[in-house]
């Protein structure tokens, strides 16, 4: 095996590729390092059995090999898994060329060391963005999609699959489960044709019908065999709207009925990378987001309207 290369261990299942990478040599790579601690050090550390071979030549004592399954979630990556990410984060930091609040580049120094930068041009100070700035799991993550990436957006083809059918025989699918389906008497009580297949029904029904005001609405319901009318006042959401007030339930599966409605796409925001604007002023006093990051998001004032986090955006650039 070549040192200081990338070696890849492979094969089917149960021909001993975790038996040699962990049981030989992680196991005699460990012994080196241990044999560099103290005494003391040595026995407060778990001391793998060393392994059942005759000779292991050139091996470094500084082996690190882990073996562990994925981390499951959707920011899991490369990146993160092997902690590369950290190390690109912090040289995107720290080695690269940052602009100033009156767009002078600033190429990359010793400065960006300190807290602050002063600009060699116009002499402004301004903070560089730290590596967190980069991390689309802190505050650096982009608002639209949560420093994912991609955005689940509902497929409006998707939420009426059969327009021959009526409203009321469950054309609409997101009002077919549980209390949605008073928001159907409520989109009758908004002018909506309930009797008349989907197809039928005008461009502004079917407007009311995907994308209709919230607004409440009383209808009346038939209870019980006694032919007695029960009258409640109903919230109405619309089909796209009913799909999104279900991702946002703690209940897992009222979450996975809906996924049917979904597309994902590539967030329009970050473009993919997770990561999201800096234009934003924090709400305490003195503590800014990094201006140095304005140009990579030279749309980001009319593309946001408020900042999730309760910030304000900046009154210039």
């Amino acid at each position: 095996m070549p040192l200081w290369r990338t070696v890849a261990v492979v094969g089917v299942s149960g021909s001993g590729k975790t038996s040699l990478a962990m049981g030989t040599l992680y196991a005699e790579g460990l012994h080196r390092f241990l044999e560099g601690l103290s005494t003391y050090s040595r026995r407060r550390l778990t001391q793998a059995q060393r392994p059942d071979v005759d000779r292991i030549d050139h091996l470094p004592p500084a082996l690190a090999l882990r073996q562990r399954p994925p981390v499951p979630g959707p920011r899991s990556t490369v990146g993160t898994m092997s902690e590369v990410l950290n190390v690109l984060r912090l040289m995107m930091s720290r080695l690269g060329s940052h602009l100033c609040p009156n767009g002078h580049r600033v190429p990359p120094s010793i400065a960006a060391l300190r807290e602050e930068i002063t600009c060699p041009v116009c002499g402004a100070h301004f903070t560089h963005p730290s590596a967190e700035s980069f991390a689309f799991n802190s505050y650096g993550a982009c608002p639209a999609c949560q420093g994912l990436g991609v955005r689940s957006e509902v497929d409006e083809s998707t939420l009426v699959p059969d327009p021959g059918q009526t409203i009321a025989d469950g054309a609409v699918r997101p009002w077919n489960s549980g209390g949605r389906r008073l928001s159907m008497y409520a989109a009758g009580e908004l002018g909506v044709r309930l009797d008349v297949p989907y197809r039928s029904l005008t461009d502004h029904e079917r407007d009311i019908v995907l994308h209709g005001e919230a607004v409440k609405r009383p209808v009346t319901l038939p209870a019980g065999r006694n032919g007695r009318a029960v009258q409640l006042s109903v919230n109405y959401d619309n089909a796209v709207a009913a799909v999104e007030r279900s991702l946002r339930s703690d209940n897992e599966r009222t979450r996975r009925l809906v996924q049917r409605f979904l597309i994902t796409r590539v967030c329009s925001v970050c473009h993919g990378t997770g990561c999201g604007p800096r234009r934003w002023l924090r709400s305490s006093p003195g503590a800014t987001w990094p201006r140095s990051a304005r140009s990579a998001w030279p749309g980001c004032a009319s593309s946001w309207p408020g900042c999730p986090r309760g910030c304000r955006p900046r009154s210039a650039g």
